[in-house]
């Protein structure tokens, strides 16, 4: 340890209350600098989000809320493995991932994030196939008229233990990317904590309900 390592370059000839002041010191100011990091980082990180970040992104509550402030008309999943609603994002600006009037909801469960799902408009399936054509991508049946195409983005996401009473998150492992009435919906799980099989039923249960309007 740095402590270890500084008691034996001091002098064995030193006297001890020598070397426990300077022991003393060492601590006092590594305690000190934690301190002051933790500080700086509280005055310029911004609440940590679920959502990706962007200007023009309006974070809501609940789909009331979402229904009051987007014309787009998104249908929400019937089937969440009893993940819970927990923010709606609104990207009113285009960015490099979502185009203008995309509309993100993220699910948690047991204090992580479980799934995301966002509807993308004026983006067709070929589009986000050609986006993602350097991932391992297959396709899938949702029903007897409508296919998806499931990518594969990491096989070892890495996950962070948050400690600031907000849902933990991974990285997206797999993406499920389907058309409903001609509306682009992106499904995306969270490290393991949705299996392509579960995103599968998601989807179908979006897929086969009335659109929201």
């Amino acid at each position: 340890m740095l402590l270890t390592r500084l008691l034996r370059k001091t002098k064995k000839n030193e006297p001890r209350s020598e070397r426990t002041r300077w022991v003393m010191f060492i601590m006092i100011a590594i305690l000190a600098s934690t301190v002051i990091l933790k500080l700086i980082d509280a005055t310029v990180t911004p609440e940590r989000s679920l959502l990706t970040l962007s200007p023009g992104l309006t974070h809501l509550s609940t789909l009331e809320q979402l229904a009051a402030s987007s014309s787009l008309t998104i249908t929400p999943p019937a089937q969440t493995f009893d993940a819970v609603l927990y923010t709606v994002g609104i990207y009113n600006e285009t960015n490099m991932i979502f185009p203008t009037g995309t509309i993100s909801l993220v699910y948690v469960k047991d204090a992580w994030r479980a799934f995301e799902i966002d509807y993308l408009p004026n983006r067709t399936l070929q589009d986000e196939r050609a986006i993602l054509s350097f991932y391992p991508q297959e396709n899938v049946s949702l029903s007897e008229t409508t296919s998806a195409t499931v990518v594969t983005r990491d096989d070892s996401p890495r996950c962070i233990d948050y400690d600031d009473g907000l849902p933990n998150k991974c990285e997206i492992t797999h993406q499920l990317v389907f058309e409903k009435n001609g509306l682009l919906i992106s499904l995306s799980s969270d490290g393991d904590h949705a299996t392509v099989g579960e995103l599968i039923a998601i989807a179908k249960s979006i897929l086969n309900q009335k659109t929201t309007e």
